[in-house]
């Protein structure tokens, strides 16, 4: 019955234009499909009474199909906003939402009729009535506050009209639209309200199926309502809008694989000034060694921590990403710029190559200064490993690299593509693990958090229960681009154990044959230069004891490590992994008494993506599980 008012997800940031934007087809046939059986149902129970029965029946067949109707042409009305919106024809607009709007008041009319009231009195039959009627003023209430306020939304931030010179989003709009926000996100939480007595498991299929969609729009919209009106005066602030902010934009390379990611050796400054994106400057390793800072420790980590890693973590800012607490991470890179230039950051950005992939599928490929085309589907291979063939010298392969990323940030700022493709592309980065964000700023900070962006070590289980599995080079190498990996989580709920495992494959080729590929640490090690070596870390829940590693010892004795990062234990294995060989490592630990939250399993991204598998036998220690 209410399919045609909401029925889609948008991505995040958008999910009130949802409510004008209905795909009125395929909602038309789920319609016609699903209210003729429903009241079949309905009748079927009430026929039994006999013909005073049979004639009740008749009438509340008559209203359910006016009802019916009533939200069909509701349903056709607001598909039709959309064109009317586009062509920017204002009367129309508002003679369409008008009639919207009286059809929706037509349907909550007839659901508050007096058949409906005794129909809800009827065992078995009634609970059915009471949801369709809910559902019915849930809509009422959408249309009624939320589809205006919408509109003014959709017009305010037309998106083909929010792309500024130079590169950049118009943020007027933005500011203009905060005050409709918190009206949209009212008029859902009272929808939510409204629905929310509704047992979907005590319903007629036919019932539950045709309200499912709009109660699971509502429960996700709202929430990501809250959010957007708690955190839309952050987001402008972040972007400059009531002064320059400076960002870090750090680029991990995972052929020289890290923690979150790879080497940060590269890397931009950029500031937003009210929207509009502008290029400071560009640095790199050798940066820090020109100037003299790279190897002087400014942030001293506790003894403990240290104990988990080798000790140039703090010193060298090629392994500044060897934890996997990005808050570190990002206090390690501000304090050696501060110390190099002097430099200070509202905040620090961490993406991959894989990243820039995504966005160029959404961009198209952009012309680097050798004349090369990057694509989204060649650029991963040449930047993190054709490079290293092509310029087998250090500086050269960095001073290419160096070039791409800011080729590839000009054509993002000049070019023009869709906004909500590109937040789609960035979606699917983060649920990679790929992105990872620190800010100065407590609010923008708190957004970070909230959106699992700020890439931290969780200090307790109350929220989630954070597991991970990283790793880190130990070959000195740029082998890793022919990584590939695999993780899973199995559970014993009445042992309270987690083992984690990663699988890792070494599928380099024979082609490839670059001193500054190969490993630079594997001679003294006794093993070929195709061979990975790599340090891989465990990192247990808070108040977690680990009981078990496969192997017991990794391979090489002395770099045996382990220690605690914000209340994490840890533990650390080297393993050799030769060429087209398989190796797999895993990590036991006894969770601690009392609840935990949800799962969350980090793990380091890859130069391809990484299968995760949680069993579901975690399900009985855990609320949920989740990848992320």
């Amino acid at each position: 019955m209410t399919r045609g008012i909401v029925t889609r997800s948008e991505p995040e940031g958008a999910q009130t234009g949802a409510v004008l934007d209905a795909e009125a087809t395929p909602v038309a046939t789920r319609h016609r499909r699903a209210w003729p059986w429903i009241v079949v149902a309905l009748l079927t129970v009430l026929l039994v009474g006999g013909v005073v029965a049979g004639a009740f029946a008749m009438q509340f067949w008559s209203e359910a199909q006016r009802a019916r109707a009533a939200v069909e042409r509701a349903a056709a009305g607001i598909e039709s906003l959309r064109a009317d919106f586009d062509a920017a024809d204002t009367a129309q607009l508002r003679a369409v939402t008008d009639e919207v709007q009286a059809n929706v008041t037509l349907a909550v009319r007839t659901v508050d009729g007096p058949l409906w009231d005794i129909a809800m009195n009827v065992p078995f039959v009634g609970q059915n009535v009471d949801a369709v009627r809910r559902v019915t003023h849930a809509v009422d209430v959408l249309v009624d506050r939320a589809l205006p306020a919408g509109l003014q939304f959709m017009a305010a931030t037309d998106f083909d009209r929010l792309a500024v010179a130079g590169g950049g989003i118009d943020l007027e709009p933005f500011r203009q639209v905060q005050g409709s926000i918190p009206e949209i996100a009212a008029a859902f939480t009272e929808a939510q309200a409204i629905v929310a007595p509704i047992d979907t498991s005590t319903l007629l299929p036919e019932v539950g199926e045709s309200i499912s969609d709009i109660l699971g729009f509502i429960d996700l919209a709202t929430p990501a309502l809250g959010v957007a009106e708690k955190y839309l005066p952050t987001l402008l602030d972040m972007a400059g809008s009531a002064g320059t902010k400076t960002y870090l934009l750090m680029f991990q390379n995972n052929a020289e694989i890290r923690a979150t990611g790879g080497n940060p050796a590269a890397s931009m400054i950029v500031t937003l000034t009210d929207g509009t994106l502008g290029y400071v400057d560009q640095g790199s390793s050798q940066t820090f060694y020109d100037a003299g800072t790279q190897g002087n420790e400014y942030v001293p980590l506790p003894g403990e921590t240290m104990g988990i890693y080798l000790p140039t973590l703090t010193r060298h800012s090629q392994d500044f990403t060897f934890t996997p607490d990005f808050p570190t991470t990002a206090q390690l890179f501000q304090a050696l710029w501060t110390h190099t230039t002097g430099t200070t950051f509202d905040g620090v950005v961490s993406i991959d190559p894989v990243v820039l992939a995504h966005m160029l599928a959404v961009s198209g490929p952009v012309t680097l200064g050798t004349g090369e085309l990057l694509t989204a589907d060649n650029a991963v291979k040449v930047l993190l490993s054709d490079a290293y063939e092509r310029y087998p010298v250090g500086a050269d392969s960095d001073a290419f690299f160096a070039d791409a990323a800011r080729e590839v940030f000009d054509h993002l700022t000049s070019s023009s593509w869709d906004p909500l493709q590109m937040l789609a592309a960035l979606e699917q980065s983060a649920k990679e693990q790929r992105i990872n964000l620190a800010f100065t700023d407590p609010a923008a900070q708190a957004l970070a958090v909230e959106f699992g962006l700020d890439g931290a070590l969780a200090g307790d289980t109350t929220t989630q229960t954070q597991v991970g599995i990283y790793l880190n080079d130990s070959a000195v190498s740029k082998l890793d681009y022919h990584l590939t990996t695999a993780v899973t989580a199995t559970c014993d709920a009445a042992a309270r154990t987690i083992t984690t495992t990663m699988t890792m494959h070494n599928g380099i080729t024979d082609d490839i044959r670059s001193n500054y590929t190969l490993g630079y640490r594997n001679r003294q090690l006794g093993v070929p230069r195709s061979t990975m070596i790599l340090d891989v870390l465990f990192f247990a829940p808070p108040g977690a004891q680990i009981t078990q590693t496969v192997p017991a010892r990794g391979d090489v004795a002395r770099w045996e490590r382990s220690g605690v990062e914000k209340a994490n234990t840890a533990v650390s294995k080297t393993v050799f992994i030769g060429k087209g060989e398989t190796e797999t490592v895993s990590f036991t630990a006894v969770l601690p008494e009392g609840g935990l939250g949800p799962l969350r399993l980090r793990h380091t991204p890859t130069a391809t993506a990484t299968p995760v598998t949680i069993d579901p036998g975690c399900s009985g220690l855990f609320p949920a599980a989740s990848e992320r």
